[in-house]
């Protein structure tokens, strides 16, 4: 059984492998065609004939050859040689008996010579050398022997056929030598052939090596009718499959590759076909004499044709073999000249091999041992297996990126080398310090305690808090650490790996410190993975849905919005809170297709909530989304695509996504958002409250709606004091609001005290489980006709 894979069965599998397909099929009529009785395999013939026209055409037209007009003449010799098979067919259909030979369609088949006479020979171009036609003459003259021998000598020795039969029938050989001149040119051309001109060359050698056994049977029956016998049969059929095989095969596009068989006819096998083609003359001959010495019916034609084809071709090889000897003898004259050339490169390169030594195990910049040469020693330290505990320490330089982006790569680099010679100092004889690249560096303490370890990442960090002295400046940095102690039979990679972790969380925790590996590690990072993986399936198997939370006026309870929120089930699992995945959604830069999957699905299902009852959508963006570029056309691809009117979205942001930007990328964001405010999308801050922004710095945003965290929503029961205290920082906030002409929403109402409160301070718009929990779609479109009861 043949198993295809994805790559078999798709747009470029059809384009590399359609080829195999098209042979295996055409095989199965090679198999049963040279079995039928004579008018069923000449209806066999027609059909594999169409059937290779429309393979051919079909080929042309998937590769789009610069050069078609070989592969269309091809396309015309088949289309005539099945047109004469179909006239055989229907003429025997019709009469009941074979056509007599040199019929009309004879006729017909002669023409599709001339066409592969020309389709091979515009294949081949202008790349076949002299020595290439010579070989080609060669293997013509060899073909020819046996051509008089068997067919040509039988049609003009007492032939009963008449003299316009005997005319087309002696066509068929000379067309056929014709064929094997243009193929054998088509082959020798001094490079290695593409698959599709092998191919071509292929078919070409079946159908004449048919008509060869055809004609011979012919003239050996003597009949005046057709003969049918199994080669002939099973020769042209597969000559019809290879043709649409070749014209199949990608290789028409790209003429000048070279094939998969090193068919360059040279030193190796020329040789040995010279001397078949040699003997083959004088043998075919010797044996033709004896077979007329016997019968007494000897004549002069007999020995010199086959006689004048063997001095011919003998004539040819001379001229080839003194070729290659005068080929052979430049090869020599250039291969003396490259062994001198060769000696001078040798020790050219015995020199470079020693830089080469050291710069493969070496840092360029700084000297220090680079990852090739840490892995190669804790590898050794390892497999020692003496019992002891090696220390790694992985450093990351906390703020060398300023460095490199204010004062440039130069002043970084050096830098760099004043910290490879500072960490220097701090270690002794038979540590190893490393660069892995960028900021990073390695230390690693052979057979040592954990004290010394931790001894040396203390140094370390006291070490690099010093300032340093770069190009007339002082720079100051700091470090983070990942500290493991290393035991066999722990492996290099899992060991740089386990202090890469460690070195992660010493920055997570703030930088400027040492984080110590433990297994607790491992087992977040592997969850962290495992996340990152379901995220990836959950986009690919569109297992993510969308929740929508009503926004609700006070006044009237009508539903006004809807925020839509996204949720996860993975197959067979709990649905995953949304505070669980997507900060690891944002860390994994996976967020950006799943924020515009959210922005397409939720515009989607709120067109027609829009279009009945005038309700908004509200789509939270996070901060990578906003600090992408192609943010806007993102949204006006979405908006244009599912017809949703821009006044009808807004886009949620919250105040720490703005304040956790550098300067330029807040300024960036902003204009982002005033480019998609003006097509009438509105802006609202979420969780306002929550993070650093100023007032004024509040007026300069394009913001449409302030969302008030649900922090700051008074509760209804607790201290008094405290509840007064919140009962001012959501009238203050209300306020800010209608000052700055903003709509105010709060966020998580859960009693209806709560909601009475924000109607008293004049809050029209709110949201939370009092009124509404978050629910799918198909349950929102059903309730959004009846308002939800609200106290006066």
């Amino acid at each position: 059984m043949v198993s295809t894979t994805a790559a078999e069965t798709g747009p470029a599998g059809l384009r590399r492998y359609a080829w195999r397909y098209v042979s295996g099929v055409g095989g199965l009529a090679v198999l049963v065609g040279p079995f039928l009785p004579w008018g069923a395999t000449q209806a066999l013939y027609g059909a594999v004939g169409i059937a290779s026209i429309a393979v051919a055409i079909f080929g042309i037209r998937l590769h789009r050859p610069a050069l078609a007009r070989p592969w269309w003449l091809l396309v015309s010799a088949v289309l005539m040689a099945t047109a004469a098979n179909v006239y055989w067919t229907v003429e025997f259909a019709v009469t009941g008996q074979r056509i007599p030979f040199g019929s009309v369609g004879d006729l017909i088949y002669l023409s599709a010579y001339p066409l592969l006479i020309a389709s091979l020979w515009t294949m081949a171009g202008k790349r076949t050398r002299r020595s290439g036609m010579l070989d080609a003459a060669i293997v013509t003259s060899g073909v020819a022997v046996l051509m008089w021998t068997l067919v040509i000598d039988g049609f003009l020795d007492g032939s009963p056929l008449s003299a316009a039969r005997l005319a087309v029938a002696m066509a068929f050989p000379i067309f056929d030598l014709a064929v094997v001149t243009v193929a054998g040119r088509l082959l020798f051309t001094g490079s290695t052939p593409p698959m599709a001109h092998l191919l071509a060359a292929a078919m070409s050698g079946l159908l004449t090596v048919a008509d060869l056994v055809h004609f011979a049977h012919v003239v050996g029956s003597v009949t005046g009718q057709v003969a049918h016998n199994p080669v002939s049969s099973a020769g042209w059929l597969l000559g019809l499959v290879v043709a649409g095989t070749a014209a199949m095969h990608p290789s028409i596009a790209r003429p000048t590759d070279a094939g998969p068989l090193r068919l360059r006819l040279s030193a190796g096998v020329q040789p040995t076909v010279q001397i078949v083609l040699a003997l083959l003359g004088p043998a075919v001959t010797a044996a033709s004499l004896l077979d007329e010495l016997i019968a007494g019916q000897a004549e002069l034609a007999d020995i010199l044709v086959p006689l004048t084809a063997t001095a011919a071709m003998s004539t040819l090889l001379v001229i080839r073999q003194q070729q290659f000897a005068r080929a052979a003898t430049a090869r020599a004259l250039a291969f003396a000249a490259q062994a001198e050339e060769l000696a001078a490169a040798l020790a050219e390169q015995r020199a470079l091999q020693d830089r080469l030594s050291h710069q493969t195990l070496h840092d360029p910049l700084t000297g220090l041992a680079n990852r090739l040469l840490l892995q190669e020693r804790l590898g050794h330290a390892l497999a020692r297996r003496t019992g002891g505990a090696h220390g790694l320490l992985l450093l990351d330089l906390d703020g060398f990126k300023d460095v490199n982006e204010t004062l440039g790569h130069p002043v970084g680099d050096e830098l760099l080398i004043a910290v490879a010679a500072r960490l220097g100092t701090l270690l002794s004889e038979g540590d190893t310090l490393a660069r892995l690249g960028g900021d990073e560096f390695v230390i690693m303490l052979e057979e040592t305690t954990p004290e010394r370890t931790v001894a040396v990442a203390t140094a370390v960090l006291e070490s690099i808090r010093q300032p340093f002295e770069v190009d007339g400046a002082e720079l100051s940095l700091t470090t983070s650490i990942g500290l493991h102690t290393v035991r066999a039979p722990a492996t290099v990679a899992d060991s740089l790996r386990d202090a890469d972790l460690a070195l992660y969380a010493a920055k997570g925790a703030g930088k400027n410190q040492v984080a110590v590996y433990t297994d607790r590690l491992l087992s977040e990072r592997q969850d962290y993975a495992q996340t990152v993986a379901g995220l990836r399936r959950a986009l690919r198997d569109n297992e993510f849905v969308l929740h929508y939370q009503p926004l609700v006026d006070l006044a009237t309870g009508t539903v006004r919005g809807v925020e839509a929120l996204l949720r996860w089930t993975p197959p067979g699992g709990r649905p995953v809170p949304p505070d669980a995945f997507i900060p690891i959604a944002e860390q994994s830069g996976l967020i950006g297709a799943i924020g515009d999957w959210v922005l397409r699905q939720a515009c989607t299902e709120a067109l027609p909530w829009f279009e009945r009852h005038g309700t908004t959508v509200s789509v939270n963006v996070a901060g990578p989304q906003l600090r992408d570029p192609g943010f806007p056309a993102t949204v006006r691809r979405v908006l244009h695509d599912t017809g949703l009117p821009a006044h009808a979205l807004t886009i949620e942001i919250t105040e720490t996504d703005l304040v956790a930007s550098t300067t330029a990328e807040a300024d960036e964001v902003v204009a982002r958002l005033v480019e998609i405010r003006g097509w009438g999308v509105r802006v609202a801050i979420d969780d306002f409250g929550t993070g650093y922004s100023s007032l004024s710095y509040l007026r300069q945003l394009p913001v449409d709606i302030l969302k008030i965290d649900r922090a700051f929503i008074p509760p209804d029961r607790g201290d008094a004091g405290a509840r007064a205290d919140d009962l001012t920082l959501t009238r203050a906030i209300v306020d800010l609001g209608a000052s700055l002409r903003l709509t105010t929403v709060a966020e998580g109402v859960e009693t209806a005290a709560q909601a009475d409160v924000l109607r008293d301070l004049q809050c029209s718009l709110v949201q939370g489980f009092h009124f509404y929990r978050p629910m799918p779609a198909a349950d929102l479109a059903a309730m959004l006709t009846e308002p939800v009861a609200v106290a006066a």
